[in-house]
């Protein structure tokens, strides 16, 4: 038989025998993860301000350290206050000085006399005889409107000269002054006799007076005595009058008020710094305000120097225009001072040598003139005041005695936080309380309290002896010298002081708080010297450091674990196992529980479960110890969370155990499902 042919009843006869392919299914055992926990030394002690320390053979040693205290003491030599309140009202403006002047010459007196000119001619040498009332009655309306309408008067003075340029005396001289519209007298002058060539002056008062722009002059008499022979006459000669109104100050006027200063202030201000004796401050934070108001109709204007504040050497000044207001509002200046130099020694060269505490300013008021015609009276007034606010950022000088009490304080300490119960023991635990003065002048410190507590269960553990000095660390008065600056200037040298002590009491109880208070007495020895300084960002700390190598004994310290459980498919498990890996020299007894995604109980899983210590060789742990449970029959499709606690223990209670930062206890707990493939 051919090939061919052979191959050809192949092919019938499989395509005749073909079926349906059928796939095989099998079922398969498979492992699924369901939680996984790990509890390590950084579980045991838990808490942000623990630093862990390992030294060249991972001994851990965990370090805690704290802020104790840091005294401020920058409200002593804080600026707060309000200077210089000054009221200027209107009696106390000064209204410029006014000047009216007249003439009459000769030559208009002979032009008004018959033949006077005829007789008398102008260059001739003659006699003058005895001219009786040569003037009588002669009215002249003084014009007084370019500098008022109207002034009634506090006080002030009016004052008529009257100069003889005739070549002969004149004698009998009478005048007065009247106000145009009430005719009231406003002064009156009388001059037996004034001789040629001189003159004479006569004041009165004119206090109570009302004085209108119109007012009258009238030279009541004036007689010319006979000249001592011939004299020659010049129509040029003359009589010269000034009226003076000066020194005035008013009730009410209205008039043009001239520029004038209303009030000049110079002075110095002491600060009442509580004992302390600055000479200088360096501002922060600082401002200024000046708070004035006008009733006063035309513009005001202050300006306003401080010569010893200053920066980049430029001391401080401001000019600001007050406008006047009618309801008592205040207008607001400030001015801020961040970064200035404040020099407290007063003004400078100032009599008797420089001073503390002192600043120097200088204040000017002024009415700016609107060149407008306006009402003014008694009531009107300027007043202002200065406040200070400045937040220093050094003080220089005697900072005073002054003492700063602390406390009763607390810092929590969470370190504990995953330890239930139980005890444990530190073979060694070391604390130090490091303070470090800033500030240039000596101090003392005292702890009054400085203890650590239980709140769970009410214990307190008083620290014990200084190890430095050998005395109970409470209430003894620690001394801290003055720190120093370099070559007067910044950075800061500080001084500090330690205290050391063992610190295994104060832990023995698990504690939860720290409790403090004491005082901080500066310049407790009270030696004035002008020499010190304090810079604010920058007082006293003190620190707590407590170092503890994990060299300890446990009693049956009980720790806890929440794990969340990872079941997102729903999935059935139809055996449960539970490895625990126990990598510390402790041995443990655990407990495992279920709990839905409230938290509340479903199941205990493992209870009381003893746990053996891994095994120590030589004081370092090689081998771990490993327990594998198989648990059936255990629903875990409803849980959302497992408990796991596990109390620890020394396997000798009288032997101290290592902790290595490697060690850890492992908790694995899985499922086995049931697959089936193929279907």
């Amino acid at each position: 038989m051919s090939n061919k042919l052979l191959i050809l009843i192949l092919i019938i006869i499989l395509s005749s025998c073909k079926k349906e392919l059928e796939l095989p299914t099998w079922d398969v055992d498979l492992i699924f993860p369901i939680a996984n926990s790990k509890i390590d030394i950084f579980d045991i002690i838990n808490d942000s301000s623990i630093s862990i320390e390992q030294d060249n053979n991972d001994l851990v040693s965990l370090v805690y350290e704290k802020e104790l205290l840091n005294i401020e003491i920058d409200s002593f030599i804080n600026i707060n206050e309000i200077v210089g309140e000054t009221s200027t009202k209107l009696d106390s403006l000064k209204f410029s000085r006014i000047v009216i002047r007249d003439t009459t010459t000769m030559g208009s007196l002979l032009n008004d006399l018959p033949f006077g000119t005829t007789l008398f001619p102008n260059g001739s040498s003659t006699t003058i005889p005895n001219l009786q009332n040569i003037i009588t009655n002669d009215t002249v309306t003084i014009d007084a409107s370019d500098y008022f309408e109207t002034m009634t008067l506090s006080s002030g003075d009016l004052s008529l000269t009257i100069r003889n340029d005739f070549p002969t005396d004149l004698s009998n001289i009478s005048f007065s002054l009247i106000n145009s519209i009430n005719q009231n007298i406003i002064g009156t002058f009388s001059y037996p006799l004034i001789p040629s060539n001189t003159l004479q002056t006569q004041t009165v008062s004119i206090a109570g007076q009302t004085i209108d722009k119109d007012i009258i002059a009238i030279l009541n008499n004036v007689d010319i005595n006979e000249s001592n022979g011939n004299v020659t006459i010049d129509y040029q000669d003359a009589i010269l009058t000034k009226l003076v109104l000066e020194n005035i100050r008013i009730f009410e006027a209205t008039a043009y008020f001239p520029d004038q200063e209303i009030t000049q202030k110079l002075q110095e201000h002491i600060f009442d710094l509580k004992g302390a004796q600055i000479h200088e401050i360096g501002i922060k934070e600082g401002s200024v305000s000046i708070f004035a108001t006008s009733t006063i109709t035309d513009t005001g204007r202050i300006v306003f120097n401080i010569p010893s504040l200053t920066k980049n050497g430029i001391g401080f000044t401001t000019e600001n225009i007050v406008p006047p207001t009618n309801n008592g509002q205040f207008a607001q200046f400030d001015f801020n001072f961040d970064n200035y130099t404040l020099d407290l020694t007063g003004k400078e060269n100032r009599i008797g040598g420089d001073t503390i505490n002192t600043i120097y300013t200088e204040l000017f008021s002024y009415i700016d003139s609107t060149g407008e015609l306006v009402s003014l009276n008694q009531s009107d007034s300027f007043y202002y005041y200065t406040e200070f606010n400045i937040i220093p950022e050094y003080a220089k000088g005697y900072l005073g005695r002054d003492t700063i009490t602390f406390g009763p304080e607390s810092i929590e300490l969470d370190q504990f936080n995953s330890i239930l119960s139980g005890d444990i023991d530190f073979e060694s635990v070391e604390l130090n309380v490091n303070i470090e003065n800033f500030i240039g002048a000596d101090g003392q410190l005292t702890f009054f309290t400085l203890n650590s507590e239980n709140t769970n269960n009410g214990t307190i553990a008083n620290i014990g002896i200084d190890e430095n000095t050998g005395n109970n660390i409470l209430n003894n008065n620690y001394l801290i010298n003055q720190a120093t600056l370099s070559n007067s200037s910044l950075p800061i040298i500080s001084s500090s002081q330690s205290i050391t002590t063992d610190a295994n009491l104060l832990l023995d109880i698990l504690p939860n708080k720290l409790n403090f208070s004491g005082e901080f007495i500066l310049n407790n020895q009270n030696n004035i010297n002008y020499n010190q300084f304090v810079y604010l960002d920058k007082i006293v700390n003190s620190n707590i450091n407590i170092k503890l190598p994990l060299s300890i004994l446990a009693d049956k310290i009980v720790l806890q674990d929440t794990i969340e459980i990872n079941n997102s498919n729903d999935l059935e498990f139809k055996t449960i196992f539970l490895k625990i890996i126990n990598g510390f020299p402790l041995s443990a007894i655990s407990n495992l529980i279920s709990l839905d995604e409230n938290k509340n109980f479903i199941d205990s899983i493992i209870h009381n479960f003893s746990l053996p210590s891994a095994i120590v060789e030589y004081g370092h742990v090689y081998q771990n110890s490993e327990t594998t449970l198989e648990i059936n029959n255990l629903d875990i499709s409803n849980s959302s969370y497992l408990i796991f606690t596990t109390e620890l223990s020394t396997s000798n209670i009288n032997d101290f155990v290592n902790i290595y930062s490697h060690y850890n206890l492992e908790l694995i707990l899985s499922g086995e499902i049931i697959q089936t493939l193929g279907e």
